[in-house]
């Protein structure tokens, strides 16, 4: 019996799971390790607040990329008025993928089995064909197949912050277990980022009754936009994607292309979200055409009003968030945190606004890390990760994106050569391929993870290159 271990049970692990329980061949068990009792949910499903809303309507869902309409269907079958532009509670989402892995446990191939264990793994050591999966509660898992499905780690610190400091003052990372808003709801809270993760944190704030003013400082000054609630049937040029894939391979060039597009789509009744949208097909072939050194000026120069145009969020979470952003209660600021200072009963944080000189000072009674996940794994403090790095098994991206892999999804060692055994699956892909943080994305990765599994294990998987 072949045994292919997959590390991680959030999306990608889940999924990966589900398509290789439908299509592998007898004799074939799939263990599913999570460290978590939370199999299929992960951090962005595991929410219970009614206005934490999927940020992609249900209709562009689907954990099962041969059939779109999937999660549609599950929907309606508890809200019959949901359709394909809705945007449901992520809860509901986490509710979906479990039914997705359960069903296709019950509905697997004889001879093929889910094993779910909740433990950490804490390192993989190589033998002749596979690998040795080592649990730290002491048990050993024989594997002729490892996949890494972990996904996002918690963010750094931000300077002057430290996650030694007082849990009562300050959150290292605003989902980690035991995290919890302030107990007074009169308090001032300060969010560090104002990306996605600052609007949920807001918003969750706002649904336990706080009362205080809610900062969220970021060096830009972006914030959160809304999808539109209903897309319009009109199409962008069709040759719009051909222009940008064939010309100069560049930050500057690209950026006037679709600039250019915009302008020109305004005569047709479409706005820049209809051109981010037909973006999204060819962005991991435009990002592979880029050198490393227009790589890394994106992500210095243009990378902050890439995400807040390209990650949106729905509608009725942008409504309750600007109602707040009118009242006044969240107030938005543009600029950098000089000094934290603590005392009794605050931290005294001054900042210097952007384009200014003179310094600023906010009394915040809690502050909130949401500068989102850590992507340079040399950065994370993860027993597994940090033993994959030390002993090379494992290339992390110079850009500091996650890790490499090749077309098959095989992971590279840190001399450049794919493993036989290793492979990942989940938003660590966007050092190769950028886009790969959301369903519609991550579901035909691990699609086509599964394949090339079930690939290998009919050519018996021994000594063939990955």
């Amino acid at each position: 019996m072949k045994t292919v271990v997959i590390i991680g049970a959030g999306f990608s692990g889940a999924v990966t799971a589900a398509q290789l329980l439908r299509h592998s061949p007898p004799d074939v068990r799939v263990v599913l390790i999570n460290r978590s009792g939370a199999m299929a949910r992960g951090l962005a499903y595991g929410t219970n607040s009614p206005l934490h809303l999927l940020n992609v309507p249900a209709g562009n869902m689907s954990a099962d990329i041969d059939d779109p309409e999937h999660f549609l269907r599950f929907c309606q079958v508890g809200d019959a008025t949901c359709t394909a532009s809705s945007f449901v509670p992520r809860k509901i989402y986490g509710e979906y993928l479990t039914s997705v892995l359960d069903d296709a446990e019950k509905h697997c191939a004889h001879g093929v089995r889910l094993e779910r264990i909740v433990a950490e793994v804490r390192r993989l050591q190589p033998r002749e064909t596979g690998a040795v999966v080592e649990l730290t509660n002491g048990q050993c898992i024989d594997a002729d197949q490892v996949v890494l499905a972990f996904g996002n780690f918690s963010p750094l610190d931000p300077p002057g912050f430290c996650a030694s400091m007082s849990a009562e003052r300050y959150q290292s990372d605003p989902w980690a277990a035991g995290s919890s808003p302030a107990s007074d709801p009169n308090r001032a809270v300060l969010l560090v980022g104002a990306g996605l993760t600052a609007l949920d944190v807001s918003l969750g704030l706002l649904q336990s009754g706080h009362k205080g003013p809610i900062y969220m400082i970021s060096r830009r000054g972006l914030r959160p936009l809304p999808h539109r609630p209903k897309r319009t049937d009109d199409e962008v040029s069709a040759d719009f994607a051909a222009r940008l894939l064939q010309a100069t391979p560049s930050v500057r060039v690209y950026l006037q292309l679709i600039r250019r597009e915009i302008k020109a789509a305004r005569k047709h009744r479409l706005d820049w979200r209809d051109l981010v949208a037909a973006l999204r097909p060819i962005t991991p072939d435009l990002w592979i055409r880029l050198p490393i050194a227009e790589r890394r000026r994106f992500l210095r120069h243009l990378q902050p009003y890439w995400d807040v145009h390209r990650h949106r969020v729905a509608p009725a979470a942008y409504k309750r968030f600007e109602e707040a952003l009118e009242t006044g209660q969240v107030r938005c600021l543009a600029g950098r945190i000089k000094s934290v200072e603590a005392s009794v009963d605050y931290l005294r944080i001054r900042i210097q606004r952007r384009n200014e000189q003179v310094l600023e000072e906010i009394k915040a009674e809690q502050v909130i890390n949401c500068t989102g996940p850590t992507t340079d794994l040399y950065r994370v403090k993860d027993p597994l990760i940090q033993q994959l790095c030390a002993d090379g098994l494992i290339q992390v991206d110079t850009l500091g994106l996650g890790l490499c892999v090749n077309e098959r999804l095989a992971v590279k060692s840190s001399s450049g050569i794919c493993s036989s055994w290793l492979y990942y699956v989940g938003p660590m892909l966007k050092a190769d391929y950028w886009e790969a943080t959301a369903v519609p994305e991550l579901r035909q990765y691990s699609k086509k993870l599964a394949v090339n599994l079930v690939d290998r294990i009919g050519r018996d998987g021994v000594g063939v290159s990955p």
